[in-house]
């Protein structure tokens, strides 16, 4: 199943940005998520649910400094608005970061992301 994920995802980026560098990260520890972002580009995070099925979620690149990558939802956020989720792609570390914000303002603030599973961080 993760071979056609990472088959669709590489689909729907190549477009994107044809000469740059796709981060593929997936998690290694039992937790069931791929996280794909082109450098300058579009992303894709693909969630395993409990029914055996994969939920995507469309991203958008944050931050980018050779060593770690970060996208958020590209959920049209407003100019001063915070988005709802960002996820990160650590290569030294070998970790994913993933921060969903409670829209309700009861949850923590996007920038308080921690670890989320040990991950096999790759280059394309």
């Amino acid at each position: 199943m993760r071979k056609i994920i990472l088959i669709a995802a590489m689909a729907v980026l190549a477009p994107t940005a044809a000469n740059a560098q796709t981060w593929i990260a997936a998690c290694n520890d039992g937790m069931d998520l791929q996280y794909t972002q082109t450098v300058g580009g579009k992303g894709i995070l693909h969630i395993g649910k409990d029914d055996g099925t994969y939920q995507g979620i469309a991203l958008v690149q944050n931050s980018y400094n050779g060593t770690v990558i970060c996208s958020v939802g590209d959920d049209h956020t407003p100019p001063n608005g915070e988005h709802t989720l960002k996820v990160c792609a650590d290569r030294s570390s070998g970790f994913v970061t993933l921060k969903y914000k409670d829209t309700t303002g009861q949850g923590q603030s996007i920038s308080d992301a921690q670890p989320y599973c040990r991950a096999i961080v790759s280059l394309h």
